[in-house]
């Protein structure tokens, strides 16, 4: 027989466990059990002379080896341990009989005893004493028993709050599923006004989702929901921006690039199906993070949708989103047609306009004013057809115009690029306007090209500029066409300044030499070179240099 085979053992029988322990050894018959024997004998004959030195030695040795006795009975108690709990749990009214009876016995024989061989008087106290002591043993396993039943009685009745919160967390999730289905038929229907109406309840149900921290105290269970929760709101989610990004109903791209010259009746219906698309963008800014300026520091609080992906990629865009937060959008490839408006927007986290094409709307211009970026963007490939504005956007990180085409003019007056800055390989066809916009880190205009007027003038370069291969084929770029001209930093090393254009540019950029520490700065004429360290809040000015022809 294999031990997988082998018969269970059968917990032993609490008379023999109790035997087990009170039968004595050879040992405890002669060093304990004999002794206890002979003092008691000893006891009974010298009774007489019961205030004597030599009873009270009795009484002490007989007390020392009894307790001597008990020690060792104790101890092959706990020997037996594991034989006593299985015993106890198998047999539990057969051991409080057991304690009935020999509790009892004891009660009336030790005293008796004592009593005939003269270690005590009377022996009701005694008695009482051993009688008390088993009821109290009996008490105890009582209270165990009911400790027991009241215990099993909770497990029962965490185990049923367990099956009703799943059952709960079940038909919730049922009810989310068919409100998930409502909406989206309701979305994807003809009916405008039924695609507006199911926007906000896709919404809500993404926040439904999400709400689950008080459906279970298990930290397992609660990681599991949190998984689901993300996973269905994602799915939400990439629904609203699938809608976005699919072309309106019967109309073409044609269609979207002159909306005026459609008749009254088709107008209507896509200005009805601009303001649900507006809608979802609505709706995802107000579950995106939140920009809080505090004493002049500036910190983002993530919200509900912040850690959640948005793919209007090939997307087009035929309706203004001002004034709306963006988190780490992807707008790659997407088209945009009538006239845009990002102005005032935030965008946060990574934004991606790569590939962008701003179609061509004699009507029209795109707009980013006061924009603030305050993760990296890049506009990389990009494709202005018509008038960009960018005018006091806000660059806080790394921004990048590579290979950028703008058609038309390009204004960037007053922006503000906190980071490194590209516009290398860009193409400004029309005039491009940087006037008073600000520089603090690098940038780097490269085998740029620029086939119209470029004005620096009151640019603040707090930083290395790179010019090298950059192509001027209207006129020199101005850097001093207002009464200040560009400023360039004193702190950077001059050969960081690099003006040098390319070879077949029709206009070079004129500079001249301001000596600053012994050393010759290389700057376009009429710019300054200027100490950033030495602003004056209250004079709005700094100390500075102009340059002049070497």
């Amino acid at each position: 027989m294999t031990s997988e085979e082998a018969p269970r053992k059968e917990p032993p029988d609490p008379i023999n466990v109790l035997i087990s322990i009170i039968k004595p050894g050879w040992k405890r018959i002669f060093f304990l059990i004999l002794p206890i024997i002979g003092l008691i004998a000893a006891h009974f004959i010298c009774y007489s002379d019961a205030h004597s030195i030599c009873i009270n030695i009795i009484r002490l040795l007989l007390s020392i080896f009894t307790v001597a006795y008990i020690i060792t009975s104790i101890n092959e108690a706990y020997k037996k341990k594991s034989d006593i709990v299985d015993s106890f749990h198998k047999n539990q009214p057969q051991f409080f009989t057991i304690i009935v009876v020999l509790g009892g016995t004891l009660a009336i024989l030790i005293p008796m005893i004592m009593n005939v061989t003269k270690v005590i008087g009377d022996g009701a106290p005694l008695t009482t004493a051993l009688l008390g002591i088993t009821g109290g043993i009996i008490a105890i396993f009582g209270y165990y028993k009911t400790h027991q039943k009241s215990e099993l009685e909770r497990e029962q009745l965490d185990t049923q709050k367990q099956k009703d919160a799943r059952d709960h967390i079940r038909q919730l999730h049922d009810s989310y599923n068919d409100r998930f289905d409502k909406a989206v038929a309701e979305l994807n229907s003809n009916d405008v006004k039924s695609a507006y109406a199911a926007v906000p309840k896709l919404a809500k149900l993404a926040d439904a989702w999400l709400d689950y921290k008080d459906l279970s105290n298990d930290t397992e269970e609660l990681e599991k929901l949190k998984k689901k929760a993300e996973k269905e709101a994602q799915k939400i989610i990439n629904i609203l921006c699938k809608y976005i990004r699919t072309m309106p109903g019967e109309y073409t791209e044609e269609d979207l690039k002159d909306i005026g010259a459609l008749d009254t009746t088709h107008q209507d219906k896509l200005k009805s199906e601009s303001e649900v698309r507006r809608l979802i963008f609505s709706e995802i800014s107000d579950r995106s993070s939140k920009v809080i300026i505090k004493k002049g520091k500036i910190s983002i609080k993530p919200d509900t949708w912040s850690r959640f992906y948005f793919n209007f990629s090939h997307a087009p865009i035929f309706y203004p989103l001002y004034d709306l937060t963006f988190e780490d959008p992807n707008f790659e490839f997407a088209r945009f047609y009538t006239e845009i408006d990002f102005s005032n927007s935030c965008f946060i986290g990574k934004t991606n306009f790569e590939s962008v094409h701003f179609v061509k709307n004699m009507k029209a211009h795109i707009n980013f004013r006061s924009a603030k970026f305050m993760g990296t963007v890049s506009f990389l490939n990009a494709k202005f057809d018509r008038f960009a504005d960018f005018e006091s956007s806000n660059f806080r990180q790394e921004a990048s115009f590579e290979n950028v085409t703008f058609d038309e003019s390009a204004h960037f007056e007053n922006a503000r690029f906190k980071k490194s800055t590209l516009f290398s390989r860009a193409t400004f066809t029309g005039h491009a306007d940087f006037t008073n916009a600000t520089f603090r880190r690098s940038v780097g205009f490269g085998l740029s090209t620029f086939g119209n007027s470029v004005d620096f003038s009151n640019t603040i370069f707090i930083t290395p500029v790179n010019f090298s291969a950059t192509c001027f084929n209207y006129e020199p770029p101005k850097f001093a066409k207002y009464s200040r001209g560009a400023m360039f930093s004193n702190k950077i090393p001059p050969k960081k300044y690099i003006f040098s254009v390319a070879k077949n540019s029709k206009y070079k950029i004129e500079t001249g030499q301001v000596i600053q520490d012994n050393q010759p700065f290389d700057i376009p004429l009429g710019s300054v070179l200027f100490d950033p360290d030495s602003w004056d809040k209250e004079k709005q000015e700094y100390t500075s240099v102009s340059a002049s022809a070497k």
